[in-house]
């Protein structure tokens, strides 16, 4: 299937447990091909220091990371795999899944200009990080559908009241109507962000015992 890359705003609190997540997965992915090694060459019959035994024991590691990178889809996955994972989930959800009317391509091409959602910041007090993903192309067509179908009657609305854009002489009333309707918006990020805070996969490397 075909992937497309797209940014999303998530929260610094969720793509600092992210960048953590993945610092885990690699200390554990280096663990367990150490640990195949280490175990595999108490078998070896070649003295210890010898050339011989280093080649030996060089195999042992290219086998070991074999296995490893056979595992890994299920034990340490990739964050993209695992942000396509949590979006299916949410957009599975009543509010989000549709159905939807295709977006056309004038909807596309507006969809994608700067400036055309006002901030947004639903769960993030402390600020946003942007993050990248690459997700099937279809996901990512559904998750921009979703956020623009969703937010529509208040887009529409704040175009009506000229509050698009970065006008920096807006009243005191105008931004605070601005504001209001923004917190309304469900644009692609809030959702991912949703995403990620109740519907984030476990991998099986973490979870529990059954």
């Amino acid at each position: 299937m075909a992937k497309k890359r797209i940014t999303l705003q998530l929260s610094v609190q969720q793509a600092g447990r992210l960048r953590l997540l993945i610092k885990r997965h690699r200390e554990a992915e280096t663990l367990f091909v150490r640990e195949l090694v280490e175990h595999r060459s108490e078998s070896l019959a070649e003295p210890v220091g010898s050339v011989a035994r280093e080649r030996a024991i060089a195999r042992l590691r290219r086998q070991a990371r074999i296995e490893a990178a056979q595992v890994r889809p299920t034990r340490w996955p990739a964050l993209d795999v695992l942000m396509g994972q949590a979006l299916e989930a949410r957009l599975q959800l009543p509010d989000t899944a549709g159905p939807w009317l295709p977006l056309s391509r004038s909807e596309l091409t507006r969809l994608s200009l700067s400036g055309r959602w006002p901030a947004c910041l639903s769960g993030c007090k402390h600020g946003t990080a942007e993050r990248a993903f690459t997700l099937d192309e279809d996901l990512v067509l559904k998750l921009r559908t979703a956020a623009w179908r969703i937010s529509e009657p208040v887009l529409k609305e704040l175009e009506e009241k000229n509050l698009i854009g970065p006008q920096r002489d807006l009243s005191e009333a105008a931004r605070a109507e601005r504001e209001r309707l923004a917190e309304l918006l469900y644009p692609s990020s809030r959702i991912a962000r949703e995403a990620v805070e109740d519907h984030w996969p476990i991998p099986q490397e973490e979870a529990p015992a059954a």
